[in-house]
């Protein structure tokens, strides 16, 4: 595949040399949505041809043409689960292969890697390298400045220090994805003449989480944005929402990371936000109407069929269409190979019927893969029994929080649209644009109004006063792609409160400074989910790690945001959050010298969170960027 081509940046941040600009606006408005389409289609398709492969099975025989093929085939991860070399599932995915895909297939096949441990050793220390390749050296971000405003404005020494270790953090997450390229295998025109490696290769600068998330993802990014820009760095931060958006130029979505692995699945959408916070950082006009095509492309892949359900109001005869999270595979992760197989081998174990057991599996894996395209990898929430993994049935859910975010997405694509539309200037020649713009203006304004109605009559619960997942059952032989309920066949997917469940205030799901905002803030106030040290994600301890005793970044922004703008009466409330967090955080760094993850809200000595299938992970991008923006908002909490 060739080198990506760079999108457009700001003023602030110069061209790569060698790129070429984008189209005029008006032709890419001509040609987005059909090309786009087509090759988000092209993507599922080659994805679907693998994820029918069973997990105990060998390689495609057409696999060796495939880039993804020598990391993400059954054969090759039952190989690496049966040679235990790499701790961590992901270590393997994320190592560049020493061979060419056809070469790995031909030597699988003449090893016995498939039935002996000694050989599937072998056959991979021949042809894989011994681990992933780590950052080389550090990208130029141009913008990174040592000493930005939320750091010269603190009022103590103590806040000053701890927002310049954040800030500094950031030239320690960026990432070239060069780095996980040879130099040898790149050509005179600096492409790569093979592909060795499941990186997908991005045209500017990665900020990444951090650690074994050494790439972008999805989500994640929002929140490194609102960081970036915290830090006085619009250039950094319009790179990494660029690299969002040549992923949707690529396959038509945004999938959850930069891995060839992720593109089965997607995450919360958030683009739109990146994309808005940008715009008001650098009132980059023609950027944004460069990039409002993408989000439309994007906003059609998360509205797919196989992504909505319909719901039939059985009191008022009206129909809904909310959406659901939805992997387009049903086989392990590659990335948690091992963890998936055994969850799959549990779940049905007393299956006899080997039709029947294969078929469960399969279901399984949907459900774990989808639970990651949620973030909310994993947690109670997901789980028919409330406790146990083996039950997950993530996509017979559908979530509070996913509406919400499809409700802001649609909001925000009529607001953007309205933007770039006072930006045209009155000639005859972008008279094509102003139409197409005001069709924007008018299909995502109904889009949102019909969301929200949406949500408040299936997703809202009245005598909790908070918005629920709900869940319905499965049918037997059942269209993944036309399912319809009855409001009458559903029911709440868990009793416990979830942060998720309070999603949808951040939103719009209501009005600011409605009663309804207010009742929202107080069943948060009665959930017994804040805490001293934090906003604990559920009250259930059912050792994963999106459930108690943690606390998250994005939730607790999300929740501090949301009482700010929806509920400003109680902005005393807002700020006490914030600095709950900010304290939990500050205590962790000069406990272990890091930022982390997660936090436990339990009174601990270091306040780490821990908790679901790898370890905790330090960095950590989207941690830095809510620890930046409520510094900045709120100041360090006054002991």
């Amino acid at each position: 595949r060739a080198r990506p081509r760079a999108s457009r940046v700001a003023r602030a941040s110069p061209r790569p040399e060698g790129t070429r600009a984008r189209a005029p606006i008006r032709e890419r408005v001509e040609i987005v949505v059909e090309r786009r389409e087509m090759l988000a289609d092209a993507a599922h398709s080659a994805m679907t041809s693998e994820d029918d492969v069973e997990e105990d099975g060998g390689a495609a025989t057409d696999g060796a043409q495939a880039p993804y093929a020598a990391f993400c085939t059954a054969a090759i991860l039952a190989a690496v689960h049966r040679a235990a070399i790499w701790r961590d599932s992901k270590d393997f995915v994320d190592t560049r292969s020493r061979s060419p895909p056809a070469k790995v297939f031909e030597a699988l096949a003449q090893s016995r890697a498939a039935t002996c441990s000694v050989a599937a050793r072998e056959f991979l220390n021949e042809h894989f390298e011994s681990g992933p390749r780590e950052r080389s050296k550090m990208p130029e971000l141009a913008d990174w400045r040592s000493e930005p405003a939320v750091a010269r404005g603190a009022r103590c020494e103590k806040s000053r220090e701890f927002a310049t270790h954040v800030h500094e953090l950031w030239r320690v997450l960026a990432r070239l994805d060069a780095d996980d390229y040879a130099e040898e295998e790149v050509g005179a025109e600096g492409e790569a003449r093979r592909t060795t490696s499941s990186r997908i290769r991005l045209p500017y600068p990665a900020v990444v989480p951090g650690e074994r998330f050494r790439e972008t993802y999805y989500w994640d990014t929002y929140w490194i944005v609102l960081g970036l820009l915290t830090s006085e760095m619009p250039a950094t931060a319009l790179g990494v929402t660029n690299n969002l958006l040549y992923m949707v130029t690529t396959y038509g979505f945004v999938p959850n990371g930069a891995r060839v692995y992720y593109l089965n699945r997607s995450q919360p959408p958030l683009l739109s936000s990146c994309v808005a916070e940008v715009f008001q950082a650098t009132r980059d006009v023609e950027w944004l109407r460069q990039a409002l095509p993408l989000l439309v492309q994007e906003y059609a892949y998360l509205t797919r069929s196989e992504r909505t359900v319909t719901i039939r109001d059985t009191e008022t005869g009206e129909t809904h269409e909310l959406s659901r999270y939805f992997a387009n595979t049903t086989r392990p992760r590659p990335e948690s190979y091992r963890e998936d197989v055994e969850v799959a081998r549990r779940a049905t174990r007393k299956v006899e019927d080997a039709v029947a057991k294969l078929e469960a599996k399969r279901k399984i894996y949907r459900h774990l893969a989808s639970a990651a395209e949620s973030g909310f990898d994993f947690s109670s929430r997901w789980f028919l029994d409330g406790d146990n993994l083996e039950t997950i049935r993530t996509c017979n859910i559908i979530p509070s929080d996913l509406n919400g975010f499809m409700l802001r997405v649609e909001t925000q694509i009529a607001l953007l649209a309205r933007e770039a539309l006072v930006s045209l200037e009155n000639e005859d020649e972008l008279f094509a644009e102003r139409v197409y713009l005001n069709h924007l203006l008018e299909k995502f304004s109904r889009a949102s109004e019909v969301r929200r109605r949406a949500i408040d009559a299936v997703l809202w619960d009245d005598d909790v006063k908070r918005w629920r997942d709900m869940a319905f059952e499965p049918l037997m032989g059942e269209d993944t792609r036309g399912i319809v309920r009855d409001s009458d066949d559903l029911t709440a997917a868990s009793e416990s409160p979830f942060t998720s469940d309070f999603t949808p205030l951040w939103c719009g799901a209501c009005d600011p400074d409605s009663d309804q905002a207010y009742e929202v803030v107080e069943s948060l106030k009665k959930s017994k989910l804040v805490t001293d040290k934090g906003i604990a994600t559920s009250l259930v301890e059912s050792g994963q790690q999106w459930d108690w005793p943690n606390a998250w970044a994005p939730e607790t922004h999300m929740i501090v945001e949301a009482i700010q703008i929806f509920a400003p009466r109680e902005e005393e409330y807002a700020k006490t959050l914030a600095h709950s967090w900010l304290r939990t955080a500050h205590q962790a760094w000069k406990s272990t010298g890091y930022m982390h993850e997660k936090y436990d809200v339990r009174s601990t000595e270091d306040g780490v969170g821990k908790g679901g299938e790898y370890i905790p992970q330090r960095g950590f991008g989207w941690t830095n960027g809510v620890t930046l923006r409520l510094l900045e908002q709120y100041g360090f909490p006054q002991d």
